[in-house]
C-alpha cells in the first residue's frame, strides 16, 4: 500500500479526505517591506501543499539584484516588469504569490489582485522599519520619512484586503489565520464510539451557556469572551475552584452546557470542574493544540495535581468533542511536536500502519501539510476511542496508553514542569523501550530523534517514579512494546528504573 496517499481500510468511506484541501483562489500576500510576506508565504503554502512564488525572487532570476536595477534603470522600469510579472502569475492556478511592497500602487495591478484571495500583513511601521532599516533595499536608502510617506500613500490599498494584524502574533500563527480564512467549511469525519468526536474544517458550532477559553486562544484568533490563563497552575484543585465559581457567577445548573477551549491543561480542568459541579454538566470541549485532539481531550478522563503529583485527583465523563485541527497549525515547534509523540505512541502500542504512516511522512507532517494532519488526527482519535471503549474505567487495556508516562511524568517532576509534556514522554518512550523493549527502540528513537527529543542526564527519577498512582509496593505495571503495534502490561520491579 502506498502509506503517502492511502488512507487505512477503517477509515475508508467515512474520512472525507480527497488528498487535498478544497480550495478557492490562490493566495496572494501584500504588505510593506518587513511584514513577513515571503517566510509566511512559504509557510502557508506548505501547509496547504501549493506551488509558493516570490515576486522579488522571480524578477531577480532574469534581472538581477533589484538594489541594482533600481540604480540603472530606475523604479518606473522595475514597477513595469513587476507588473508583468504580476499578470503572468495570475494565469496560474493553485499559488500562493508574495508581492512586493509596491505592487498596489497602480491600478492595473490592484484590479489583477481581485482574481486573488489576497491577505493585507498588517505591522506598526515604526517595527517594520526597525526590522529593515540596515538592509540594501533601495526605498531604504531614501530613509526613514520617505518610507513612513509610502506606507501612508500604500495603506488605503492594503486595507481593501483581508487585513492579518500580526502585532505580537508568531509567524505561524499568522500562517494559521491565513489557512483558517482560506479553506472552506468541511466536515470531515465524525466518529460515535464512547464518545462523540466531530473533526471539521471552519464549521460554525452552536453556542454554549458558557464557553471557557484559555487568554492566548482567544488573542490568538480574536474571540469576544473573557479569557482566562490555562498554564499549568490551572490544572489544580485551585483552578477547579477558580471554574466553580465562574460557573456559579453565571447562574449554570445541571442542564447547562459548558465548552473548554484550549489546550489539555484548559480542558482537562474544565472537564474536572463540570463533572464534579452539582455533581455533573454538560460539557463539550474543543482542543487548540494538537496533544489535545489526539489524547487529552479523548477519553473522557479528568484530573487535575496535587501535592506536586501529576493527575492525581481527577473523574471521568464522556463530552463531546469538536476538532478543527487548523487551530494545532497556530503552535510554536515544541507544541506541535508534543502532539506528534502522542500520536506515534498510539501506532507504537496500537498501530502499526499508524507508526510507519507517519514514519514515511514525517518531513510533510512536520511542514504541517493540512492533509496529512487531518489524517493524523483522525486516525489518532479512532485508535483511541476503539481503547478507551474497551477499558471505559482505565482498569487494563487502556494503561498500554501509558507508554513513555512513566518515565515521562518523572522527567517532567523533577525538572519542577520546565520539560514540557510532549518532550518529556517522547524522552520517556525513548528510555522503556531501550529497557524494556529492545527490538523496538531503534525504530522509536529514530523518529523521536526526528522530533528533536533525545535522551540526556536527569536526576533522581526513581523517587519521582516511587510516587506514581500506578506503583504497586515495589512494583509498576507498564506496557511492553513487543513489535510496533503490539504491545502487553507487564509487571516491573521498581530497581529496574534506576538511571542506565
Amino acid at each position: 500500500m502506498n502509506l503517502e496517499v492511502s488512507l487505512f481500510p477503517a477509515l475508508k468511506g467515512i474520512l472525507n479526505f480527497t488528498g487535498g484541501i478544497k480550495m478557492s483562489d490562490s493566495i496572494a500576500l501584500v504588505g510593506m517591506m518587513g511584514c513577513g510576506k515571503s517566510l509566511i508565504g512559504r509557510k502557508v503554502a506548505k501547509i496547504l501543499d501549493l506551488e509558493y512564488i516570490d515576486m522579488d525572487e522571480e524578477f531577480e532570476k532574469v534581472h538581477g539584484a533589484i538594489e541594482k536595477y533600481f540604480k540603472v534603470h530606475g523604479e518606473k522600469r522595475f514597477r513595469e516588469i513587476e507588473s508583468s510579472l504580476l499578470q503572468k502569475f495570475a494565469e496560474k492556478n493553485g499559488i500562493v504569490l508574495s508581492t512586493g511592497g509596491g505592487i498596489i500602487e497602480s491600478s492595473v495591478n490592484r484590479k489583477i489582485m481581485n482574481g486573488f484571495k489576497t491577505f493585507y500583513l498588517e505591522e506598526d511601521p515604526e517595527l517594520l522599519w526597525s526590522r529593515i532599516s540596515l538592509s540594501n533595499r533601495p526605498l531604504v536608502r531614501e530613509g526613514k520619512d520617505a518610507f513612513m510617506s509610502r506606507f501612508v500613500s500604500r495603506k488605503p490599498f492594503y486595507e481593501a484586503y483581508e487585513r492579518i494584524c500580526g502585532t505580537n502574533l508568531t509567524p505561524d500563527q499568522i500562517a494559521a489565520k491565513i489557512v483558517k480564512l482560506y479553506v472552506n467549511p468541511k466536515d470531515i469525519i465524525e466518529i460515535d464510539s464512547y464518545q462523540r468526536v466531530r473533526i471539521v474544517h471552519n464549521i460554525n458550532f452552536d453556542d454554549p451557556d458558557l464557553s471557557i477559553v484559555s487568554k492566548n486562544v482567544k488573542e490568538i484568533w480574536e474571540i469576544k469572551v473573557t479569557g482566562i490563563d490555562d498554564g499549568e497552575a490551572l490544572k489544580s484543585i485551585a483552578g477547579a475552584e477558580q471554574l466553580w465559581r465562574i460557573f456559579l457567577q453565571n447562574g449554570l445548573s445541571r442542564k447547562s452546557k459548558v465548552r473548554g477551549v484550549g489546550g489539555g491543561t484548559l480542558t482537562d480542568t474544565t472537564g474536572f470542574a463540570a463533572t464534579t459541579y452539582m455533581r455533573g454538566m454538560n460539557l463539550e470541549l474543543m482542543p487548540t493544540t494538537l496533544l489535545g485532539m489526539v489524547d487529552a481531550s479523548i477519553g473522557g478522563k479528568f484530573a487535575v495535581n496535587f501535592n506536586g503529583i501529576k493527575n492525581l485527583i481527577g473523574t471521568f465523563g464522556r463530552p463531546d468533542v469538536l476538532i478543527d485541527p487548523i487551530y494545532a497549525l497556530s503552535l510554536n515547534d515544541e507544541r506541535f511536536r508534543e502532539g506528534l509523540v502522542e500520536s506515534i505512541k498510539i501506532g507504537a502500542v496500537f498501530d502499526g500502519e499508524f507508526f510507519e504512516y507517519i514514519e514515511k511522512n514525517i518531513n510533510k507532517i512536520l511542514e504541517r501539510n493540512l492533509s496529512f494532519l487531518d489524517e493524523i488526527v483522525s486516525i489518532a482519535v479512532k485508535d483511541k476511542l476503539e481503547i478507551v471503549s474497551k477499558d471505559p474505567e482505565d482498569k487494563n487495556l487502556r494503561h498500554i496508553l501509558n507508554f513513555g508516562h512513566t518515565i515521562g511524568h518523572a522527567i517532567e517532576g523533577s525538572s519542577k514542569n520546565e520539560i514540557s509534556h510532549g518532550r518529556a514522554v517522547g524522552i520517556g518512550m525513548i528510555i522503556e523501550s531501550e529497557k524494556f523493549s529492545p527490538q523496538v527502540h531503534e525504530r522509536i528513537e529514530s523518529i523521536m530523534g526526528q522530533l528533536g527529543f533525545k535522551y540526556d542526564k536527569f536526576g533522581d527519577l526513581e523517587r519521582w517514579i516511587s510516587m506514581d498512582k500506578k506503583k504497586e509496593e515495589s512494583r509498576i505495571i507498564i506496557p511492553v512494546v513487543e513489535r510496533i503495534g503490539y504491545s502487553q502490561l507487564k509487571t516491573i520491579e521498581m530497581k529496574n528504573f534506576s538511571d542506565r
